[in-house]
Order: structure tokens, then sequence, then C-alpha cells
């Protein structure tokens, strides 16, 4: 924390130094009729709003891809990330962690299950979003509640649509979307509208297709005093899942029909010899992943008086996943002990109220917000060797959460200074039971010490965040904040926890600090901002035991700027800097060694979290291996050290633009590898550009992707196996080569 008080320091010197400087604009002054970056209260937060222009601009890409535009966040794709299915998105450096530690939200209510299951941002369609509000660090989780930590982004859809549009895109691997919105006035207080898309792609791998079709309908009436706001949403979603590639390491006969650098379309098992006459598995694995989704929301907002407003948020989520994941190369037809048919049906329903009070005068203006919230989850998952068999594992489980928060922004000397404090309480109840049947065929081996367990427990969390942001001139600005934020296990954490026969996690808790500044004029807008992150008792799932981490301390830089060069060119660009390592522990290497070549080999316990089996030379000064790694300085798997995008725009007519955007990812540990001895993720580059052509009511747009054909991948996992052979032997998930899509979009 030495570094965290010396920051406040400076910044609170800082404050005080330009308290008098000054001010000839007001640049921070609340909106009451427009979202603006203080209008949430969190003052001194690094936020980007994501206005509706923008999102029309970017009407050819998925929301991940448009999210990675912006500083501070990295996007990771299995399975191809066909329009944002299977992709997590990480803040603030978490690596595998990172879906549990950012909240994805709708209109304020979050998308997080109470399991680990990836969020589909397919089903979020782009043409029926108003707003993205992006909150990086944890200062948000003073509204939101646990996994804010490494922070927020809450989509906010349109309560009207203006304009009728119907788009239909077409692309490589037989990639098809379209969508149709519409909306009309009932009479002048009520209105209704309506929005709906279909996508389906072969994808750039094969057993990977992916079908999902997204249904929403909004109704909104104003009754005197309140404006009442009705969301219905439906989605369907059927996906295979082709498995991982093999990279690195000896070649076995069995991996050379499955190697990433032998295989464009990534199958993966083919053939039944390779080139060189080596035998091959034949078997392809049948692996997928359906999902269900019905989600609805109403909104009132009641004015009380200009000063005094009521906002009542009720949520009702239902989901429905079917998965088969393979244990090796058979079939659904034919399965073995490790196969697994899932049948997990999750749903949550939410009541949030929030109290506002505005108070504002010439020099002074107060806004304060009081809060409650009640949120409660259920999930039932049943667990088979195959569906239609015999139930082999059944667990039950439910939450309950009650909140208070209050946050609190106060504007000095006509807007030009801004200080913000929130503070939540969060009461969480969790509730589980875990069946084990042994005697099913499949599951005899599954928990050694027990067949059922049950577990019951209440924690309480606190949250808050300290905030300012200083004008100094017409132009400039500078912001901070302090932030305390928490997570508690999810359902799958608490599964695989059992193994021993004990839930056992501990609620993590993180701390940070982040000083910005602010610059605007006509031509160039510039947000940049510094933090450290300091965490401890971070959750790691694993498949077969989960922990606790050691404390790991994050820092980092981010940058956003948008640069008008002339009336037809534009420059926009991000910058993220991240890093991510423990400052201490030590991970146990297991008992048994084995010589291969003169190199000592550890047959790893997999105690630590990260499931690995560890082979290296640890050698202590008498000569002897050492059977512990120290882990402190060591980096976090899966967190490149840099990414950066540029993207330029330049307008070649009234109705033709042209769009060239670079993406950087730095080079990263995989994912199992907290000791940093494997092989890296390769760092790579990706080239996009497009031509966006408008007539009308027509609007055309023609685009290539990964222009200069770009091998590469952003996840990746090491083998467990660590000889000779193995060493250096990773499961890799590549991602598409060079791609085109044509789109097409008519307004009536």
């Amino acid at each position: 924390m030495t570094k965290k008080l010396n920051t406040l320091l400076i910044t609170y010197l800082l404050l005080v130094f330009t308290a008098f400087a000054d001010v000839p604009e007001i640049l921070i002054k609340p909106s009451n009729d427009q979202y603006t970056r203080l209008s949430s209260g969190l003052a001194g937060s690094n936020i980007t709003i994501i206005d509706e222009s923008e999102l029309k601009n970017n009407y050819d890409k998925n929301l991940p891809q448009i999210l990675e535009m912006y500083s501070g966040i990295e996007i990771r794709r299995l399975f191809d990330g066909v329009e944002g299915t299977n992709s997590s998105i990480d803040m603030r450096g978490f690596g595998e962690a990172s879906k549990s530690n950012v909240l994805i939200l709708v209109n304020g209510i979050r998308l997080n299950e109470i399991d680990m299951s990836n969020i589909s941002f397919s089903n979020i369609p782009l043409t029926s979003i108003d707003r993205i509000e992006i909150v990086r660090g944890g200062s948000s989780a003073t509204l939101y509640g646990s996994g804010a930590v490494g922070g927020s982004i809450n989509v906010v859809t349109k309560n009207d649509i203006t304009q009728n549009n119907v788009g239909f895109s077409y692309g490589s691997y037989n990639t098809q979307k379209l969508n149709v919105n519409t909306g009309t006035k009932i009479d002048n207080n009520s209105s209704i509208s309506f929005s709906a898309s279909a996508n389906s792609s072969d994808t750039y791998r094969d057993a990977a297709d992916y079908e999902n079709q997204n249904f929403v309908v909004n109704y909104k009436n104003k009754i005197k005093d309140a404006v009442v706001n009705l969301d219905l949403f439906s989605s369907f979603k059927e996906q295979e899942l082709p498995g991982p590639r093999v990279k690195g390491g000896a070649v076995y006969n069995y991996h050379y029909c499955n190697r990433y650098e032998n295989s464009k379309t990534a199958k993966h098992i083919g053939g039944s010899t390779d080139k060189n006459g080596n035998t091959c598995n034949t078997n392809q694995r049948d692996d997928y992943a359906d999902a269900d989704n019905i989600r609805i929301n109403a909104n009132i907002e009641y004015e009380i008086n200009s000063l005094n407003n009521i906002f009542i948020n009720l949520g009702y989520r239902d989901r429905l996943d079917k998965a088969f994941i393979a244990a090796n190369t058979n079939t659904i037809d034919t399965p073995v002990a490790g196969d697994r048919y899932l049948k997990t049906e999750t749903d949550s329903n939410s009541f949030n109220f929030r109290y506002e009070n505005r108070h504002v005068e010439t020099d002074f203006s107060n806004i304060l917000n009081l809060g409650f919230e009640i949120g409660h989850a259920f999930y039932n998952s049943k667990r088979y060797r195959k569906e239609n068999e015999a139930l082999g594992h059944k667990y039950h489980a439910s939450s309950k959460t009650r909140a208070f928060l209050i946050q609190n922004t106060i504007f000095y000397n006509q807007y030009d200074l801004a200080l913000s404090f929130g503070a939540r309480q969060e009461r969480s109840e969790t509730d589980a039971r875990d069946e084990v049947y042994r005697s099913v065929a499949g599951f005899e081996s599954i928990y050694t010490t027990i067949d059922h367990d049950t577990y019951d427990n209440s924690r309480n969390n606190y949250a808050y965040n300290f905030g300012f942001e200083k004008g100094v001139n017409k132009n400039f600005s500078f912001y901070g904040n302090y932030s305390e934020s928490f997570r508690i296990p999810n359902i799958d954490e608490n599964i695989k926890a059992t193994t021993s026969g004990s839930f056992h996690l501990e609620d993590q808790e993180s701390e940070s600090v982040e000083l910005g500044i602010l610059y605007q004029n006509e031509s160039l807008n510039l947000n940049a901002s510094y933090y450290q992150m300091d965490t401890k008792n971070e959750i790691q799932y694993d498949q077969s035991v989960n922990t606790n981490l050691d404390p790991i301390e994050r820092e980092g830089m981010n940058i956003d700027l948008n640069y008008i060069i002339d009336q037809k060119q534009k420059v926009s660009a991000s910058i993220n800097v991240t890093e991510a390592e423990f400052t201490g522990g030590s991970l146990s290497m297991g008992t048994g060694t084995t010589e291969f070549g003169g190199v000592v080999y550890y047959s790893g316990n997999e105690t630590y979290g990260y499931g690995t089996n560890t082979a290296i030379n640890y050698l202590g000064s008498d000569g002897t291996a050492n059977q512990s790694v120290n882990l402190a300085g060591r980096k976090v798997p899966l967190v490149p050290p840099l990414t950066f995008s540029i993207d330029y725009d330049r307008q070649i007519d009234n109705s033709t633009s042209f769009n060239f955007g670079i993406k950087y990812v730095d080079e990263k540990y995989v994912s199992n590898d907290q000791e940093n001895i494997e092989p890296k993720i390769p760092d790579y580059y990706l080239i996009n550009t497009s031509l966006s052509k408008s007539s009308g009511d027509y609007n055309y747009k023609i685009g290539i992707n990964n222009l200069t054909n770009e091998k590469f991948y952003d996840f990746a996992i090491s083998s467990t196996f660590h000889d000779d052979a193995h060493y250096g032997l990773s499961n890799v998930y590549p991602l598409p080569e060079r791609n085109y899509f044509v789109d097409f979009k008519y307004t009536f």
C-alpha cells in the first residue's frame, strides 16, 4: 500500500495546488437531459461512453469487436468467437479468471451467471443498443456488487426506435447475418419497438458450426409523472465445439493429423493417415454447447418533483444449457468414463430500488443516490456420461443477495471540481448440495471421500470508492479514485472445491488507485490514466482443485485518443500497458522425480489450482532439485504486457468513406503456466480494412479482416505431461485467417 499512499498524497497536493486555478469554462457540469461521464455519480473514475453514433459507424462489427477498440479491454476468443459467442472480456489483467472479474450488464441487470457460463454477446443485437457505459477498475462495485473488480460494462438498450431498417451481411465461411428493427407510436404516451437478428456460420474451423436467433420487444408508456419501460428478450443458440489444436513439443502419430501447422481449416482429427503414412485416429469429437435464454426487464422512472426521482428496476432471467464434452476423440455414440453430457438450468430475479436527490445551486450542487437491491439465483445441473443414460452427478444451489448502497457526488465552484463517495454493504447467502452416484458407469472415481456434500454459508462484503475530478482550464482536467471491491466464489468454483469434501474458498478482495488526465479541444480528445491494484485471495478455477491464490499486484496505463486531422480525416488510437505478477507464495512441485536427458522433472500434485504437472530443473545451491517454486515476481498467465489499436477514417466524398485499422497484442504466457517456463503465446498484428457507401436510404460496406493472413491464436493451455517429448507442447485454439464480408442496410 506504500505506493498507493504516495500516489494519493501526490494527488492531494495537485488538487490543492490547482484549487484556485482560473476556470473560464464549465467542463464537468452534470446533465439532466443526456448521459455524461459523471451522471452515474462515479466522479474520478475512468469512464468511456460509446454512443449510438459510434455504434452506427461500426454496424458491421459484433459487440466484443467494438469494445476492444478502447483501451483496457482485451478480448479472448475460443472456437472462432463468431459474433462474440464464447468470447471473454479481460480488464485490468485477470487472465484466466477474467470472466468472473468483469461484470457485463444490460440496463443495470447483470448477465454474469451464478456459474461460469460464457456470456454470448451475440445475444445482444447491436441495433438495439442506445449506449455502452464502460467503467474501468473496481469503483463501480458500489453500484453493482460482487465481480466488478476489473471493471463493468453496462449496455443500455433503446426505449424508442425512430428509424425502421433491415440489414443483411454475408462473409467468409458462409457467415450470414440478418437484422430487422421497427417501431411505432401507439399514442402520444406510448410506443412499441421490435428488434430481431439471426446469425449463422460454418466458421473458420471444422466441427464448429454456429446458429443464433435473438428477439427483443420494448414497450414504453408514460403515465402522469412515471415512465415505464418493459423489455422482453429471447435467444436461441446452437454451437459445435471443435476442440484444440496441438502445437510444439515432439509429435506422436495421433498428433500429426491434429497439428496446428498442418491444417488450415483446423479439423480436430482428420484422415486415416498423414502425408508421411503415420496412422491417425479417424474419430471426430461431437462436442457442442446449446443455450436458450429468456430475459424480462421492467424499468420505472418516477419524478416526485424537479429535484427528486425514484428508479425501480425489476429483472428476471432463465437460461437452459445443454452440452456434451468428450474426454478424448470418441463420439457421442461411444462414450467413455470421462465423457460428460450436462443439462443445466439457471434462473434469477432481481429488484433494484434507487432514490435520487439533486440539489443545484450556482456555487454548490449535490447529487445523492440511495439504493436497495434484492437478488435471487437458482442453479440446477445434471451430469450424465451421455444423454439418456443414468444420472451420475447432480448439483443444486441457490444464492440470495441483499445490498444497500450510497453514492454521492458534490460539485463546487460552478462545477469545476467534483468529489464523489460511494459505499456498498452486500450480504450473500449460498446453499448447495452436491450429489455423486459412484455406482453409475463413468462416475466411479469422481470423489474418493464423499458421495454427497452440503454447503450453507453467509457472508458480508463491502465496497467503497472515493473520487475527484478537477478542471484546470477550458481544455484540461485531471481525475483520480480509490476503490475497494470484492468477489465471492461462483457455483462452478465451489463444485470443484468439493474434491476434498469441503467448500473452502475465501472471498476475493481488491483495492486500487488510479490517476488520469482529460484533454479536449476542437480536434483532439485524450483520456489517459495510470493505476495500481492489489488483490488477495484471488479465486482461481481449475478442473481438479480450486484455490485462493497468493497476493497479486497489477499496474498499468490506459490511453484513448481521437484526433481530427481535417474535415475528411480522423485517427483513433488506444494503448493498454499491463503488468500483473505474484508478490509472494510458492508452488508445490510434487514428490516424484524422473530424469530425461539429465533434466529433473516433477510429476506435480495439482495442489495450487492450475492443474499442471511441472517440468523444470529447479536446482538449489547444494545441487539438489527443489520441489517448490517461489512465485514472487512471476507473471500472471494470459495477460499481454502491451496491446494497442489504431484506426484511420477518411471521407472520400459525401457518400463514401474508407477505414483502415491495426490491432496489436503482445505475447503472453499460456493459461496454466504460472511458473513462466513454457513457450509463450506469440504476439500478433491484425489489419482490417473496409469501404462504405451510402445512397439515400441504402448503406453498403465491404471489408477484409486479417488482411495480411496472420496465423494466430489468443488462448492456449500447456500439456500436463512433461517429459522430453511433451515439454513445450500446448493445446491452442486457432482464429480466422484472411476473411471478407459484405454488408447491406436499408432504412425506411
